[in-house]
């Protein structure tokens, strides 16, 4: 089918819905592409121009002084283990609680499902969240930046009503091989639920990858992650004074565009991987049949 045919057979209906999603994309897409054209648009490109809307020039230097940095490159690291170590906690926390609030044997299993619920709707404020983290003793240290989301609530709730179809059959062929209620959830429920599993990996891992706000509350320095570094950069410019004490010409504007494309690359590259689990896993844990 030629173009011109396939366009003779949309209806106006059609061509508005593709105008508007066209519309949508370049709205969603356009930040990305501002972001990584400063971080890669040379000194003299940029002090060349008073306004920067699309890309100019091509240099990667940006990128080399921000990751020579020691400080920064201390950051990269703390989110990145914060990140893997978090997301698998969460993870094997989440499945686990998920699959235990499914099964109708489990007393009071309603109610423990309604607490969960709750955060949903109602917090339990800044003060007694950091009073509580406090008096566990996490305060300063690297648990504080991964204990305190082990569970997100709408997380569960997915799990556990992707459990809640789970084949009652399969469960029943285990129990009559003689498997135990911890063999049937790691050796049987765990590797057949590959899709709900990817979508709380990927949930968790973006979230901790970008969380900003608690990290720069419990924590001191030497275990900041790399977002509380970035914004002490975009509101200090001290980084930018020690680059320009050095002789080297750096605008503010694409060093810290350099360091946000650089926190946002990972998430780019693995979220096409995961996407279609996300999509399923979502659906399934949404729909109750």
């Amino acid at each position: 089918m030629t173009l011109r045919a396939w366009e003779r057979r949309l209806t106006p209906g059609q061509v508005l819905v593709r105008v508007g999603l066209g519309l949508i994309f370049l709205v969603t897409a356009y930040p990305f592409v501002y972001v990584f054209s400063l971080a890669v648009m040379p000194y003299e490109n940029f002090v060349r121009q008073s306004a920067h809307f699309l890309p100019s020039g091509f240099t990667l230097t940006y990128f080399g002084q921000v990751l020579s940095d020691p400080r920064l490159a201390h950051a990269f690291g703390i989110s990145a283990l914060k990140t893997v170590v978090g997301t698998v906690l969460s993870v094997v926390a989440t499945v686990a609680a998920g699959w235990a609030l499914s099964r109708p044997e489990l007393r009071y299993g309603r109610l423990l499902t309604a607490l969960f619920i709750v955060p949903l709707f109602v917090g339990g404020g800044l003060i007694p969240y950091f009073l509580v983290i406090r008096a566990t003793g996490l305060l300063n240290t690297f648990g504080a930046l991964v204990v305190p989301g082990l569970v997100a609530s709408f997380n569960l709730l997915v799990v556990r009503s992707y459990f809640q179809s789970y084949p009652q059959a399969v469960l029943d062929a285990a129990t009559v091989d003689g498997a135990s209620a911890w063999t049937t959830f790691w050796r049987v429920v765990w590797p057949t639920s590959t899709p709900i599993i990817a979508t709380v990996a990927l949930l968790s891992g973006v979230g901790h990858w970008n969380e900003y706000f608690w990290p720069s509350l419990l924590v001191q320095s030497d275990l900041s992650p790399a977002q509380v570094v970035l914004q002490n950069l975009a509101v200090g410019r001290s980084f930018l004074s020690q680059i320009n004490a050095t002789g080297a010409q750096a605008a503010p504007e694409s060093l810290i565009a350099a360091v946000a494309a650089i926190m946002v690359i990972p998430v780019l590259i693995v979220y096409p991987f995961l996407q279609r689990f996300v999509v399923s896993g979502i659906l399934i844990g949404s729909v109750k049949e």
